[in-house]
């Protein structure tokens, strides 16, 4: 699906988003799923979300990352692509942690039990880093609290 559409900030405060066109956008949930994969202006592919709202909207949320590797800013018209996202978690799983997860069975087994979102979160948290020394420390660390329940304030 092609999507031409203006870059816009949001009034409640989440951030840059792009407003898509909400029967297509339900037509393109109902057919594949919320999970997409947008081909942004630089090039690169972005995991996201295809967020149905109640005032009769469908947007995109960015950052302000996104929005500077696109040379971007709010009110600029761009054209991306989107097609669904077939990948398992709806997001890259970085190699850090597929890695300590191999080494850590009972890690594994915590990290599978989790809501896809709550995945997503600990990947992203862990993706995040810019370095693989701190991607590694990240990977530790979030091993150790899902073995522990101490993600997210668990008790």
């Amino acid at each position: 699906m092609r999507l031409k559409s203006y870059i816009e900030a949001a009034p409640n405060g989440y951030g840059p988003h792009l407003i898509c066109d909400y029967d297509q956008a339900k037509a393109f949930i109902d057919e594949h799923s919320s999970r997409i994969i947008i081909a942004g202006p630089d090039g690169k592919n972005l995991h996201r979300a295809l967020q149905m709202r109640k005032d009769g909207y469908a947007v995109i949320l960015l950052s302000r990352e996104v929005l500077k590797a696109w040379r971007c800013e709010i009110g600029d018209l761009v054209k991306v692509d989107i097609s669904p996202d077939t990948s398992k978690y709806g997001m890259a799983f970085p190699e850090e942690f597929e890695i300590v997860l191999e080494q850590d069975p009972e890690a594994a087994a915590e990290f599978k039990a989790r809501k896809p979102g709550k995945q997503r979160g600990v990947l992203h948290y862990i993706d995040s880093a810019k370095s693989e020394e701190a991607r590694i420390k990240r990977a530790l660390e979030m091993a150790e609290k899902l073995k522990n329940h101490t993600l997210y304030g668990e008790s």
